[in-house]
């Protein structure tokens, strides 16, 4: 509910595919155009998308898939762990919209006769996401089910995507015979400085907002210079400073936040592990700092809770026999005195103040 805070539409930075949020590079442009290219023309019947995780290439598919090609009949597979039997039942579950055989000759079969059913111009498209996945005979069984289509014009057109390991996967010898069907092979690159600020700023503008408002200059270069042009990891970055903001009772996001944030991704897991390499003689006064601390913890834990709920439920008894809507709880909590927090839980508020020590952190 953070984005009310900022006044916006909507969370600006998800972290599953949105295509109409779909911002496009100069390598994501080019790799749309490839995919769009591999859907309706591509003669070899095998297209390569390869980028590294958190580059959008799910994104980028779900994008091209939501465009509904006349021409095109498509199935879109995200369980790579899947051996190719089960595969194919979930092809044929999409393309037939019904429940599809269980045996492997009848799947062969019905798969053979949905081709030969197929119109003049009409494709069949089989996109595999997460591709590196798959087991080295499931990438041979779709090899050979391409020999399917014998067809003058290509008819079926099976797409692998996954991370640059899928290429070193295909360029070993036991591959050569897919490696060398493959026709159409699009690599997705980190986004460049500018096209980070550009990508921030057009997340923000699908929910009415815009970078310039919501980040200021120095937080704004601060997470751009961390994203790595990896796009989720900007949405993480993004997401976790806006997130400190609300936090904080702050409309726009300054440089201390946009450091805790980034501090928080990057370093926890290094802090964790430089934890468990000191000698066990050195860990010992700290665990019984740890003890104590969260010893106070807990009763700062009692206190506020004691705090919400003489805050939060207490009303007039002048109202109660007003009727029920008028016997509502305090909107203004102690803790922060804001009325947008008053909805929210007990864990919710102690979680948004370890957010607001975080900042303090950041600040000394």
């Amino acid at each position: 509910m953070y984005h009310q805070h900022y006044r916006l539409s909507g969370a600006p930075f998800q972290f599953t595919p949105t295509p109409s949020a779909l911002y496009l590079s100069n390598t994501h442009r080019e790799g749309l155009a490839a995919l769009e290219w591999s859907l309706l023309h591509e003669p070899t019947g095998f297209t390569l998308l390869v980028g590294e995780s958190g580059i959008g290439k799910s994104t980028m598919v779900c994008s091209i898939l939501a465009r509904s090609y006349a021409n095109v009949r498509s199935a879109y597979v995200t369980s790579p762990t899947l051996n190719f039997d089960q595969m194919m039942q979930v092809v044929m579950s999409q393309f037939l919209r019904a429940a599809p055989a269980q045996t492997r000759l009848q799947l062969i079969e019905n798969f053979t006769r949905l081709l030969d059913d197929l119109t003049p111009g009409e494709r069949l498209v089989i996109i595999i996401d997460e591709a590196q996945e798959l087991a080295d005979e499931t990438l041979e069984e779709f090899r050979l089910l391409s020999n399917l289509d014998t067809a003058a014009a290509r008819r079926l057109q099976i797409i692998f995507v996954g991370q640059p390991e899928l290429i070193d996967r295909l360029a070993s010898p036991r591959m050569a015979s897919l490696n060398q069907r493959i026709g159409a092979r699009i690599l997705l690159k980190p986004l460049q400085t500018a096209e980070v600020r550009e990508y921030i700023d057009c997340r923000l503008q699908t929910r009415g907002g815009t970078a310039k408002k919501m980040f200021g200059a120095s937080a704004l270069n601060h997470l751009v210079q961390h994203s790595r042009g990896i796009p989720r990891r900007t949405n993480v970055l993004c997401h976790n400073s806006m997130l400190l903001g609300f936090a904080a009772g702050r409309t726009k996001i300054d440089l201390a936040m946009a450091k805790a944030a980034v501090d928080e991704f990057e370093n926890l897991l290094g802090a964790k592990s430089a934890c468990s390499a000191r000698p066990e003689s050195a860990r010992r006064p700290a665990r019984r700092v740890l003890r104590a601390a969260l010893a106070v913890a807990a009763l700062v834990l009692v206190a506020l809770g004691v705090l919400y709920v003489r805050t939060f439920q207490a009303f007039n008894p002048m109202h109660a026999t007003a009727g029920g809507e008028t016997i509502r709880p305090a909107m203004t909590p102690a803790i922060w005195g804001r009325e947008i927090f008053s909805e929210l839980s007990l864990p919710a508020l102690v979680f948004l103040a370890s957010r607001r020590d975080r900042i303090a952190g950041a600040q000394s």
